[in-house]
């Protein structure tokens, strides 16, 4: 794992600026504290960063190619190299070391960028340049696993794993993007549809590759998940579906146990993690590290239930306990690392613990992507019932009771303000989000252009929606696509930046793209489903909050493959967030912290301060914390980038 970073100058006989090249490539030296390269041509500059996790001695980077055709700098990790290597061996390849990176390089010049992405399995980005046509291609992986930034500025093109190496030009000019910073209030999302909230700088969205041949500049999505409408899946039988289950996940640990350095797991003791691990052990014994983070307040950690799980597995197991204090001194820092506002309040204990683990592994798998492909998220997957439920209330031909019809129409109007609703999105919309369109109307100086930033996103997702109807996709199918297509990469982002900012590789077997293409084709039954058919009969009177979890199965697939192997309380344990106390802490003695950073002049140029005091002092509700978390995070990121500029 690594860090890239890269230069174009798309002038004839243009030069590349080397010491900006230079200081970028440093901006990355937290990525990869075991080895540095920088390379020049004719124009073209790549540094790298490296942490060496494969062929420690052999992988030096960036990569030239013996034969002249290219140079390579990539990060991230090829799982089915020695397949691959193989594949290339037969068709006249040598090689001269045994890391994946020249397997990359060979493969990207031999068979050309679109049949190699085809092959790759893993984790990675890349820039490559071609010398014979002088073509630069910089890729990310399918489901985004590893980031990946570019922008251009006077003639030049620059990319790298982090928003850092392009801010390492002083010059480069320093603004928000509006639209992106009002949907990280909506909907918690760092990036909009290919960009970031630095306005100038653009985000290599999941599963593309950009090329430039001189001046001229391509796009290509080369892979999205497949739209597979309900009617077309076949039903294997549950006995197929739990040994296939178990084969894909069982294949898709086992690739990412590839390296040569000590390799650990997350615990958090939630079954996605017990799966894992229990697969782990099958494969290379009980001889490993696993790790938990909570805190010390009540309800603040899972301990029980990780200390259950690695007592089963008899695996070293470490548990760490972040304190309020410790919390609070980590958070800024780590806006810094991300040069982003956080997306989620457990990134910052999951940074602290990567310092942690650092001391005993380099590499570390954890359970991303189970809970977008297996359906996890309880209330959000089960959510068009409440659409159903809706259509229902409104046709005066159901048979619902006079008791039954007024209880519903309150508890809906309790979820979503309505009873009623304009479709399917409208209803998940509304449940999808943080900040309802009205409070962030209200936030925002009057004098921004907030009504077309507005119409941006619903646009965007106009975009979205329509592509899956057209489809003819099932509701629940529709709202697991958006899982994996949007909400995933975000919990991605999050992995890679609190690991990498302490050198520690994190491999996310459940984002495996057989297993994904596999799981996608499967009925949604085995995705979620209702316990018994008195279950749903009863969940006809009843919303999503009031029956997910209680009367219906998530996860059905994963939990009837390991039925048996692991610990029933575990098994089939609901989903539950990462405890981080925030209502406690802001409502408390953190309540002057949160003011400090909320009410600045920085902030009251994009937002109304008044509004926001208010909301300050108003705000008390279950989870609101989330709300007030968010503008503390946007304050900070504020005075820390556009400190000195007009950030309106």
């Amino acid at each position: 794992m690594c860090g890239i970073a890269g230069l174009l100058n798309l002038s004839d006989g243009g030069v590349v600026d080397h010491d900006l090249l230079e200081t970028m490539t440093d901006t990355l030296a937290h990525r990869g504290p075991d080895g540095r390269g920088t390379w020049y041509g004719d124009g073209v500059g790549f540094g790298h960063r490296r942490l060496a996790i494969v062929d420690p001695e052999g992988g030096a980077q960036p990569w030239v190619d013996e034969g002249g055709r290219g140079i390579l700098t990539y990060n991230g990790e090829l799982y089915n190299q020695r397949y691959l290597r193989k594949q290339l061996e037969t068709e006249g390849i040598r090689f001269r070391s045994t890391c994946d990176t020249e397997v990359v390089s060979q493969a990207l010049l031999h068979w050309g960028i679109d049949r190699a992405l085809d092959k790759f399995r893993g984790m990675f980005a890349f820039g490559l340049w071609e010398i014979g046509p002088r073509r630069l291609t910089i890729a990310r992986d399918i489901m985004g696993v590893k980031p990946l930034y570019w922008a251009m500025r006077n003639g030049a093109v620059r990319f790298g794993s982090e928003i850092k190496t392009i801010l390492a030009d002083p010059t480069f000019p320093r603004e928000p993007d509006l639209t992106t910073l009002v949907n990280y209030f909506a909907h918690y999302r760092l990036s909009f549809d290919g960009r970031t909230l630095f306005r100038h700088i653009k985000e290599v969205q999941p599963g593309t590759y950009l090329t430039w041949e001189g001046r001229r500049r391509s796009e290509k999505k080369y892979w999205s998940l497949p739209l597979i409408p309900e009617a077309d899946k076949k039903d294997p039988g549950e006995e197929v579906v739990a040994e296939k289950m178990r084969n894909h996940l069982v294949r898709a640990v086992k690739r990412r146990l590839m390296a040569d350095v000590p390799v650990g797991a997350y615990l958090s003791g939630g079954v996605d993690s017990a799966i894992l691990t229990t697969i782990m052990k099958a494969i290379i014994g009980s001889n490993f590290h696993t790790f938990s983070i909570g805190f010390g307040e009540e309800g603040g950690n899972e301990f029980k239930y990780s200390s259950m799980m690695a007592k089963a597995l008899g695996v070293k197991h470490e548990q760490v306990t972040l304190t309020e204090e410790g919390y609070f001194k980590e958070f800024e820092s780590l806006i810094h690392v991300k040069d982003t506002p956080l997306s989620v309040p457990n990134e910052v204990p999951l940074r602290y613990l990567s310092r942690f683990i650092k001391r005993k592994v380099s590499v570390v798998l954890s359970g991303e992507g189970a809970d977008e492909v297996f359906a996890g998220y309880t209330q959000l997957v089960r959510s068009p019932h409440d659409a159903w439920l809706a259509d229902r209330l409104q046709n005066e031909g159901s048979t619902f009771s006079d008791q039954d019809r007024a209880r519903l129409t309150a508890s809906l109007t309790n979820l979503y303000g309505d009873s009623a609703f304009a479709g399917h999105k409208a209803q998940f919309m509304h449940l999808y989000q943080w900040v309802p369109k009205q409070q962030r109307d209200k936030w925002f100086h009057p004098r921004l252009p907030l009504q077309n930033v507005e119409s941006e996103i619903t646009s965007s997702w106009d975009r979205q929606w329509s592509a899956l109807d057209d489809a003819g996709l099932d509701p629940y199918e529709k709202v697991l696509h958006i899982l994996q297509e949007v909400h995933l990469k975000a919990l991605l982002l999050r992995l890679d930046a609190t690991s990498m900012a302490e050198g520690v590789e994190g491999r996310v077997p459940y984002t495996d793209r057989n297993l994904v293409e596999w799981a996608n084709a499967l009925p949604i039954k085995y995705k979620l489903r209702w316990r018994d058919a008195s279950a749903q009969e009863k969940a006809a009177t009843l919303t999503s909050a009031e029956s997910a979890g209680q009367l219906d199965i998530n996860k059905y697939a994963l939990r009837l493959a390991f039925a048996g192997t692991i610990p029933d309380e575990i098994l089939l344990r609901p989903k539950t967030a990462f405890p981080v106390p925030l209502d406690t802490w802001l409502y408390g003695k953190r309540f002057d912290w949160l003011k400090e950073r909320v009410l600045t002049p920085r902030m009251g140029e994009l937002f109304d301060l008044k509004v926001l005091e208010a909301e300050l002092l108003s705000v008390r509700g279950k989870q609101e914390g989330m709300k007030l978390w968010m503008l503390a995070n946007v304050g900070i990121w504020l005075e820390m980038y556009f400190s000195g500029s007009n950030v309106s």
